[in-house]
């Protein structure tokens, strides 16, 4: 066989992908540029690259047991588009260390060996059964990345999903710049505060906090809770934390459940979780057993947008469309348990705020309250 017509090597992983997408990055990555990344994803689907970085959306929201095949070729591999419901290619450098890293929120990354190197990278899915929600936490959807050193050549066009009965899903246009102003300082508080073009966190005073990934979405969409959560002792912080956490499984419908309220109980008192949230992937598995009403407390999904056809800005952040509201709260109480206080209440909240998805602006004007931050 020419060797041109099969991998150089090729390796079986698998990923738990959650939040509807997964990232590669080869070492060089910023993880401070996900959440751009994942707004130009939305905006021309299903993916986004930097060169450094790749991130893939999933027409699932979830699979904890996602089947990924990683393919080095020596050159451009035979075309297959016809096998796959789902590619997208882009640009991937590799480091000296020769490790891809396979990531998704909330899960540990999977790294694959693979040579130091410039590769273009076809990234290919099959295996759907809905946009969102797939009605279980390993729905069978599987992965194929191809890696070929980068030759200069124009990327494919992406292929899209076309769902029977849905089609396929409209770009989320992203959000307009706003005009810059010039920030002023706050020096007893130790943040910035001006428009939502400046952030509202110090980070050069808070150097602990520049790749705490939650904190920058809130530090991009609503600035001053952003500071006021930074400003507060580590008590007040942990009890955001367990507050947003139990929020979060309230609306999900998941308080009152026999097995979950000792877990619940156990946050409220600083105790360890108990059986079966001492492992996630146990709890996981138990949630699927239940069956549980994908919306929660919160209804059918129905749209935030108003009049003008516009969402607030933090839905525009949280509202990820219809979601199964149970699963989406269940890391908020992980979260919570973060032994540093300030992590743990961004984690937490935002998780939380995720659940919530198109009701967010409620919770969030109940934390406000809650904590005495002002509007």
């Amino acid at each position: 066989m020419d060797e041109r017509t099969r991998p150089v090597s090729e390796t079986q992983v698998t990923v738990a992908m959650d939040y509807g997408q997964f990232c590669l990055d080869g070492g060089l990555g910023d993880p401070d540029v996900e959440l751009a990344l994942l707004e130009r994803a939305q905006a021309d689907q299903p993916s986004a690259g930097n060169g450094a970085m790749l991130l893939v959306l999933c027409p699932h929201q979830n699979n904890f047991q996602m089947a990924v095949t990683v393919q080095v070729w020596p050159s451009r591999p035979p075309a297959d588009r016809d096998q796959w419901q789902q590619v997208s290619e882009g640009r991937l450098e590799v480091d000296g260390r020769g490790v891809l890293s396979l990531s998704s929120p909330t899960s540990d990354p999977v790294e694959v060996l693979v040579p130091a190197g410039r590769y273009t990278v076809e990234v290919s899915g099959r295996g759907f059964v809905n946009y969102g929600w797939p009605g279980s936490t390993t729905p069978g959807d599987v992965w194929r990345i191809r890696l070929w050193p980068y030759d200069g050549v124009t990327k494919s066009p992406a292929q899209m999903w076309d769902m029977p009965g849905f089609g396929v899903p409209e770009n989320t246009p992203p959000p307009a710049p706003a005009a810059a102003e010039e920030p002023s300082r706050d020096s007893a508080a130790g943040t910035r505060t001006a428009s939502s073009t400046a952030t509202a966190i110090d980070f050069e005073a808070h150097p602990e906090l520049q790749k705490v990934l939650a904190l920058r979405d809130f530090d991009d969409c609503a600035p001053d809770l952003a500071a006021a959560i930074v400003a507060m002792d580590p008590q007040t912080q942990r009890r955001l934390a367990q507050w947003a956490a139990v929020r979060a499984f309230e609306f999900a419908g998941l308080a009152d459940v026999a097995w979950v309220t000792p877990a619940l109980a156990a946050l409220r008192n600083g105790e360890p979780l108990p059986a079966p949230f001492d492992d996630r992937q146990a709890a996981s598995s138990r949630l699927a057993a239940e069956n549980l009403p994908p919306e929660g407390r919160g209804g059918p999904y129905r749209s935030t947008a108003g009049p003008g056809g516009e969402k607030s800005p933090t839905a525009k952040m949280f509202d990820h469309g219809p979601v199964h509201r149970p699963y989406y709260a269940m890391p908020a109480l992980f979260s919570a348990t973060d032994p540093r206080p300030v992590v743990a209440a961004f984690q937490a909240l935002s998780h939380a705020c995720a659940t919530y998805a198109e009701h967010v602006d409620t919770l969030l004007a109940a934390t406000r309250a809650e904590f005495g931050i002002p509007e």
